[in-house]
């Protein structure tokens, strides 16, 4: 071979890797990303059909041009949905701001909700969350109860509150929903008539519907000492072994709430109260119009927390509550701040 077509070689393998280098360099770029970070606003639970209208806010160009957005929602969605383009129209051509428009099925579940913010050789912006369906009533998200829509009920407030009977008395076998006092889950309206609602102790006295009132904790340790057919409650307090007859199979959105342990055995509901691990809230500051727009959440699937109508003596602006945790035998008795704890409340009336 002639030393001149030898060079001819060398030099084109030497030029297609220098190609093969700057292809790799070009690949591995990064694009430089919009400034600030993609956010919108919807609540984390709606109610079946809920129309949520989302806008995008928090990203802008470097140089001041315009952003795209399109968004998607799973399940549900099979292709995004462009509601704006860099050029800010939308698709009709008119100005938009990017809000995108979505009615929730009437399927109870959890979707996620998608928004990409995008522009020409910039890498896109991106935030998702979390939605979930919910339905209170009977036949909605709380399952595993064993109420019947045979058995007693009473209607207040636009919520139906059914009962039992337990040692004389009248007790709620699912929890209060007053919307007048106390906050929903996570303060979503939606999850008011499925956890019910969570009240300090000043709201709890006066949430329960006319005729109604709290149980002191004598009639919770006497619902206990009925069900088990025997003395129970220990000096201090504790309810020993009641647990897996206040529980029932509860399930959220076909999934199980009270997981179980050994400690606590097999749950048999044979109080038919069918306690529900809703957890607790601290509430934080009221506002001026009698909210608490800083609550916080805790315990959901762990704890089932419930006021009683007694105050702690000598000690100022305390009541005393009962709880159940999921992998304990026994009902607890504990002290919360009648002004900041939000707990659940089950009213009880004298049987005629």
């Amino acid at each position: 071979m002639k030393l001149q077509k030898v060079n001819c070689i060398l030099w084109l393998a030497v030029a297609l890797l220098a190609a093969a280098a700057c292809k790799k360099d070009d690949d591995d770029k990064v694009s430089p990303s919009l400034n600030g970070s993609l956010s919108f606003k919807v609540p984390e639970y709606v109610t079946p059909g809920y129309v949520a209208k989302m806008t995008p806010t928090g990203i802008s160009h470097p140089d001041g041009k315009g952003i795209g957005y399109y968004w998607k929602v799973t399940p549900g969605m099979t292709s995004a949905d462009t509601t704006r383009y860099e050029n800010g129209l939308n698709s009709d051509g008119y100005e938009t701001d990017g809000t995108f428009t979505y009615w929730f099925p009437d399927s109870l579940g959890t979707y996620t909700v998608s928004c990409y913010g995008f522009a020409k050789d910039y890498s896109s912006s991106y935030s998702s969350k979390y939605v979930t369906v919910v339905k209170g009533g009977l036949d909605g998200s709380i399952t595993g109860t064993g109420i019947l829509p045979k058995d007693k009920f009473i209607e207040a407030d636009g919520v139906r509150y059914y009962y039992a009977m337990v040692n004389g008395i009248y007790w709620f076998r699912n929890n209060l929903a007053n919307p007048a006092y106390g906050v929903p889950y996570v303060n979503a309206e939606a999850m008011s008539d499925v956890f019910g609602r969570y009240y300090s102790y000043e709201d709890a006295v006066r949430a329960c519907p006319e005729g109604w009132r709290l149980p002191t904790d004598e009639e919770w340790i006497g619902m206990a000492e009925y069900i088990k057919n025997k003395e129970l409650a220990d000096a201090y307090g504790i309810i020993p072994g009641i647990a897996a007859d206040l529980m029932a199979d509860i399930q959220f959105n076909q999934e199980d709430m009270w997981e179980y342990w050994p400690a606590v055995g097999e749950i048999t509901n044979r109080s038919r109260l069918a306690f529900i691990p809703s957890g607790y809230a601290n509430l934080g500051n009221r506002s001026s119009d009698g909210s608490f727009p800083a609550a916080s959440f805790f315990g959901v699937n762990e704890y089932s927390v419930f006021w009683t109508a007694d105050m702690v003596d000598n000690e100022e602006g305390m009541a005393y509550y009962r709880y159940l945790i999921s992998d304990q035998p026994d009902m607890q008795i504990g002290k919360g701040d009648i002004r900041t704890l939000g707990a659940s409340v089950r009213c009880v009336r004298d049987a005629e």
